[in-house]
């Protein structure tokens, strides 16, 4: 029996099961969650849990996003992609606004490539 692929998850969220069981779809097999829930203030604190791993599943600024790709080299960065689907309710805000409620949907993984950010001071 293969061992589970590690993968590093960054994320304040707990990974849905419709988001896992599509990883373990993607890397072939059981996977091996390691947590990371801290806010990343420099993703350069994140390279020796990323030399332990097999795949890093993000969700992240593109500007960490970005650095983060560079950081892993080999090791694929993956994000989900997910989808707002209406619930048919409405819910209450705060200051008495009504809006319709929405849930999010899982609808995939990606590997991220390359992000390249061209910008300008306003």
């Amino acid at each position: 029996m293969c061992s589970p692929k590690r993968v590093l998850w960054i994320s304040r969220h707990t990974m849905t099961a419709a988001q896992r069981a599509d990883l373990e779809r993607v890397m072939g097999g059981a996977v091996e969650l390691t947590p990371w829930t801290d806010t990343v203030e420099d993703v350069r604190s994140l390279l020796p849990r990323i030399a332990r791993v097999d795949a890093v599943a993000a969700v992240l600024p593109l500007e960490k996003l970005a650095g983060l790709i560079k950081l892993a080299g080999e090791t694929p960065v993956l994000v989900a992609r997910a989808g707002r689907v209406p619930t048919g309710r409405t819910v209450v805000l705060p200051d008495g606004r009504r809006e319709r409620e929405f849930a999010f949907e899982h609808r995939g993984w990606r590997q991220i490539l390359e992000v390249t950010i061209r910008e300008r001071e306003l």
